[in-house]
C-alpha cells in the first residue's frame, strides 16, 4: 500500500472511532465504497436525526478531502419543486464535486417523485458522473424499494446512522410495557450486518418481556428473527429457533401453510450442508402435500424445483431434467410468471451444460432467457444471463470471448447498477481465466486486491474462503507449498466448517490431501490418508459424483480408501 493510501486509511479508520460506536460499521462500509468505487454511484443513507446526520458528514468530508475528492450539497427545499428541477441541478453540482450530499427534508420523496425519478434513471447515470449521496429517512427509503424497482436495483448500498435507542428497528417504547411489536417494512432488506445484530437483540428482548402474549402477536417477531438469524450466517441459531420455536407456535395455531414455509427453511440450510436425505423427505413429505392440499400451484412449482436442485446435485440428471420441464415450467407458464419460467429454463440449461450439451444451453441463454429479460427491462438479469452464456464459452475453450462479455456485457452493468457484490463475482470469473490462460500473476492481483476487500466489507465469509482457495491454486502453481497449504487450513477449511458445507469442506480436504502426499513424512502421509477418508465419506454420504473421481484419483496412486465412520 502506497503512504499515500495508508494516510487515508488511517484517517477514515480514526475519523469512524469519534463516532458512536454503532455507527462504526456502516461509516467504513460508506466510506470505502465512496473512495473505491466507480465515478457514477447512487447510495441511500437513513439518516433521520441532524445531529448525528451532521456529525457524520463531518467525519466522511474530512475523509473525502483527503483523498481529493471534491464535495457539494444539496438540499432538497422549496427551491426544488420537482424531479425535473432535481435533475438539472444535480447535473449542474456534478460538473463541480465528485461527492454530491443530496439532503432531503421529510415527505420530499413521496411515491409520485420516486416514479418520476425512476423514469429519469438512465439519463441521469449517463450523464451525472458523481457519487450521489442521498440522505433521507427510513421511510422515503421504503417508499423507493416499494414504487421505482428498476431505481432500486440501481442502488450501490443503504446505510444507517440512527440514534441508538431510535433505531428505526422498534418503537423507543416496545422493550417492556404492552405496546405492540413493530415488525420489519416488507421489501428488500437494506440493513447492514451491524443492524441486523442490533435487530435481533431487540426482537429478543422484545420477547423476554411479553412472554405472556397471545400467540398471534409473537408469530411477526418470530419470523423476523428467524430470518435475521439466517442472514447473520449463524445456522445452528436459525435451525434451533426455527425447530424449537417456529414450528411449534405454528402447530399450535394450526397454520399449515407457515409450517410448510417453515421446513422449507430448514430444507434451505441442510442442503447446504449436505444432508440431502432429510432435504428430500422435508420437500416431499412435509411441503408437497400441505400446498397440494391447499391448492398453491406455485408453491408446489417451486417445492419441486427444490427437490430438482438435490437430484442434479447427487447427478440424477435425467430426473430433474424431467421435473422442470413437466412439473415446473407448465405452471409457470399457465401462471403467465415469466421470471420464474426464466429462471426455471435457466437451470435447465445448466443441466445440459454439465452434460456436454453446450449448443442447446446457449440456444436456451440467447433465445430464450435474453429475450425474455430485455422485454422485462431486467437488465440485471440479462447480465447474469450473459454471464452464463460466458461459462458455456468457457466448456468450449473460447477464453477470449468469455472474456470480452464478463470485461464488456456484464462488468460494466453491475458497476452502473452499482452491485458491488455481483461486480466482485463477475471480477472473481476473469481471475479464473486469467489463471487458465497462465497469467497467475494478474489473477492473484485481482483476488488479493479487488476481491478480498469487497467480500470483507460485505461479511460474506463463504466467498470470501472460495477467493483465499482461487489464491492458493495460484501458489501451489509457484510452487509455495507452504504457503497455499497454510491458506487451506487455515483460511478455507474453517469457514466450510463453521458454515457446515459439507461438500465444499469435503473438497478442500482432498486438496490438503493432495499437498500431504507430496511430502515424504510418515505423519503427513497419515494425515492425508485420513483426510480422504473423511472427504469420501462426506461426499458419498451426500450421494455426490466426485465421491467416484474422488476414489478414482486414489487408484491411480495406489491407494484404497476406506471410508471414515
Amino acid at each position: 500500500m502506497a503512504a499515500a493510501d495508508f494516510e487515508i486509511e488511517r484517517l477514515r479508520l480514526q475519523a469512524a472511532g469519534s463516532l458512536p460506536a454503532h455507527c462504526f460499521d456502516d461509516f467504513q462500509r460508506l466510506s470505502r465504497t465512496l473512495l473505491h468505487g466507480p465515478a457514477f454511484q447512487w447510495l441511500l443513507v437513513d439518516a433521520p436525526h441532524e445531529l448525528l446526520r451532521k456529525q457524520v458528514m463531518a467525519a466522511l468530508d474530512g475523509v473525502l478531502h483527503a483523498a481529493g475528492l471534491q464535495i457539494n450539497r444539496l438540499p432538497l427545499g422549496r427551491r426544488i419543486a420537482d424531479v425535473a428541477t432535481l435533475e438539472k441541478r444535480l447535473l449542474k453540482n456534478a460538473g463541480k464535486a465528485a461527492v454530491v450530499h443530496v439532503i432531503g427534508s421529510q415527505g420530499w420523496f413521496d411515491a409520485a417523485r420516486w416514479d418520476a425519478f425512476n423514469v429519469r434513471r438512465e439519463r441521469i447515470a449517463a450523464e451525472v458522473r458523481a457519487r450521489l449521496v442521498f440522505w433521507l429517512d427510513a421511510e422515503a427509503i421504503a417508499l423507493a424499494s416499494h414504487g421505482a424497482p428498476d431505481l432500486w436495483a440501481w442502488r450501490g448500498g443503504v446505510y444507517a446512522f440512527t440514534p441508538l435507542r431510535s433505531t428505526g428497528l422498534l418503537r423507543t417504547d416496545t422493550v417492556g410495557g404492552d405496546a405492540p411489536f413493530v415488525p420489519h417494512r416488507d421489501g428488500p432488506d437494506v440493513r447492514s450486518m451491524s443492524e441486523r445484530r442490533r435487530r435481533i437483540a431487540d426482537i429478543r428482548a422484545w420477547l423476554d418481556s411479553h412472554g405472556s402474549a397471545a400467540d398471534d402477536l409473537i408469530v411477526a417477531p418470530l419470523e423476523e428473527l428467524g430470518r435475521l438469524l439466517h442472514a447473520v450466517g449463524d445456522y445452528d441459531a436459525a435451525l434451533a429457533h426455527w425447530r424449537e420455536r417456529e414450528l411449534p407456535l405454528h402447530r399450535l395455531r394450526g397454520d399449515d401453510r407457515r409450517v410448510a414455509v417453515t421446513q422449507g427453511k430448514i430444507a434451505d440450510v441442510l442442503q447446504v450442508r449436505g444432508q440431502l436425505d432429510e432435504v428430500l423427505r422435508i420437500r416431499r413429505e412435509e411441503q408437497l402435500p400441505v400446498y397440494e392440499r391447499l391448492g398453491d400451484a406455485r408453491s408446489v412449482a417451486l417445492t419441486q424445483g427444490g427437490i430438482a436442485d438435490v437430484l442434479e446435485a447427487r447427478g440424477q440428471s435425467d430426473e430433474a431434467l424431467r421435473i422442470r420441464r413437466e412439473e415446473e415450467l407448465p405452471v409457470y407458464e399457465r401462471l403467465g410468471d415469466e421470471r420464474e419460467r426464466a429462471v426455471t429454463q435457466a437451470k435447465i440449461a445448466d443441466v445440459l451444460e454439465a452434460r456436454g450439451q453446450l449448443d442447446e444451453a446457449l440456444r436456451i441463454h440467447r433465445e430464450e432467457l435474453v429475450p425474455v429479460f430485455e422485454r422485462l427491462g431486467d437488465v440485471r438479469a440479462r447480465a447474469v444471463t450473459q454471464g452464463r452464456i460466458a461459462d458455456v464459452l468457457e466448456a468450449r475453450g473460447e477464453l477470449n470471448e468469455v472474456l470480452r462479455i464478463r470485461r464488456e456485457e456484464q462488468l460494466p452493468v453491475f458497476e452502473r447498477l452499482g452491485d458491488v457484490r455481483e461486480r466482485a463475482l463477475t471480477q472473481a470469473r476473469i481471475a479464473d481465466v486469467l489463471e487458465a490462460r497462465g497469467q497467475l500473476g494478474e489473477a492473484l492481483r485481482i483476488r488479493r486486491e479487488e476481491l478480498l476487500p469487497v467480500f470483507e466489507s460485505l461479511g460474506d465469509v463463504r466467498s470470501m474462503a472460495l477467493t483465499h482457495g482461487g489464491i492458493a491454486d495460484v501458489l501451489e502453481a509457484w510452487g509455495q507449498w507452504d504457503e497455499a497449504l497454510r491458506i487451506r487450513q487455515e483460511e478455507e477449511l474453517p469457514v466450510y466448517e463453521r458454515l457446515g458445507d459439507v461438500r465444499a469442506r469435503a473438497v478442500v480436504r482432498w486438496k490438503i490431501a493432495l499437498q500431504l502426499l507430496g511430502r515424504t513424512e510418515s505423519a503427513s502421509l497419515a494425515e492425508a490418508r485420513q483426510l480422504l477418508e473423511a472427504a469420501y465419506a462426506d461426499l458419498s454420504r451426500m450421494g455426490l459424483p466426485e465421491a467416484q473421481v474422488l476414489a478414482e484419483q486414489m487408484r491411480e496412486r495406489g491407494l484404497t480408501v476406506v471410508p471414515s465412520t
